[in-house]
């Protein structure tokens, strides 16, 4: 019985360190490690508890190999479920500037005039600077029913405000220029970027607004996944998600390398915020990041969370991400609106 737990023990912690190193790997080259990192939460789990199980029957060695690998793996672990006790507290001389990423689903617009719980949220938040991810750009925001009933508040709480190209856009209490950004050719679907240098109170600071491309689930292969707890022999489709999947993870690269772009020849602040459609680890998140980029939540947050939760997914692929002279002081993740993506929301000390 000794060699089955050492076996089990040997092949859950390859499969936690390939899993938490496996967004070092370009997915244009190699797909599994980049399928390997989305499921790291759910290995982690398997490890842990394969580790407590261990630990009861006394066997020592295979509990000592799964404690290694979980330390190999906390740099990335730590991404996902940071344990920060405690909040920072601001300096006597810094200035506090609160952002805010959401995606809108298009603030519900064809839901008639029922005022829209994501607009309503971004305005309850009263944040100086708010970047939104499929905010209908055909459409003037005096020309949305569910968003017309909170014109007037819009408008007094954001005097400078702007939406690009399909989707993304800024909410901003302050001036802000904007700057050339790359547009991707067509078959980068559904992928947006935009950034902006905003007058925020502390200095200038450029904010990178960016919507990575979605892997666009056809319905049949949504049902896969709504239905993964049930038997099912639907083979065909599941091969489908694995496809859009390969293709999702090969799309991102490109995208953060024109992020990356950005970065390279930005001096001072940044902030990069919105929907990566990646989630911590991968090597979409690992590009973007580079040598100089933190992760807000990673900093100052405390346990596991997740941000996009629709068809059995919870993972969280909203991330704000920062550098320059400036401290996250505070970041949470809200169960509010409507949309498919929980708004995260952050605090900084300048």
């Amino acid at each position: 019985m000794k060699y089955i737990f050492r076996l089990i023990s040997v092949i859950a912690a390859f499969a936690l360190l390939f899993a938490a190193y496996g967004g070092r790997v370009n997915p244009i080259e190699w797909t599994l490690p980049s399928l390997a990192t989305l499921a790291l939460p759910v290995v982690a789990i398997v490890v842990l508890a394969l580790l407590v199980l261990f630990v009861l029957f006394r066997q020592w060695r295979p509990a000592a190999l799964l404690f290694g690998a979980l330390l190999l793996s906390w740099p990335t672990l730590k991404l996902i479920c940071p344990f920060n006790l405690g909040q920072p507290k601001p300096g006597e001389d810094e200035v506090q500037l609160k952002v805010l990423t959401m995606n809108v689903t298009e603030f519900n617009w064809q839901k008639g005039n029922e005022p829209s719980e994501n607009m309503r949220y971004i305005l309850d938040q009263d944040a100086d600077i708010v970047v939104i991810q499929e905010g209908l750009v055909y459409f003037s925001y005096e020309k949305l029913p569910t968003v017309q009933p909170m014109l007037e508040e819009l408008y007094e709480k954001y005097p400078y405000r702007k939406k690009h190209y399909f989707d993304v856009g800024i909410l901003s209490k302050y001036p802000f220029t904007e700057v050339k950004s790359p547009f991707l050719e067509p078959d980068s679907l559904n992928y947006f970027i935009k950034a902006w240098d905003v007058e925020a109170p502390g200095g200038d600071l450029r904010v990178i607004n960016m919507h990575l491309s979605s892997l666009r689930f056809t319905l049949n292969e949504s049902q896969i996944l709504d239905s993964m707890d049930k038997p099912s022999g639907r083979k065909r489709r599941i091969k489908s998600v694995m496809n859009k999947l390969d293709y999702g993870f090969q799309s991102h690269v490109r995208q953060v390398e024109a992020i990356r772009g950005i970065l390279d020849n930005t001096e001072g602040d940044v902030l990069v915020m919105g929907d990566m459609n990646d989630t911590p680890g991968s090597f979409a998140y690992r590009t973007v990041c580079g040598d100089d980029m933190r992760d807000a939540w990673a900093d100052v947050g405390f346990g596991p969370t997740y941000t996009f939760h629709r068809h059995h997914l919870y993972v969280k692929i909203d991330h704000i991400l920062y550098r320059g002279d400036m401290r996250v002081l505070s970041c949470q993740r809200d169960k509010a609106g409507e949309s498919d993506h929980y708004p995260v929301v952050a605090v900084f000390g300048r």
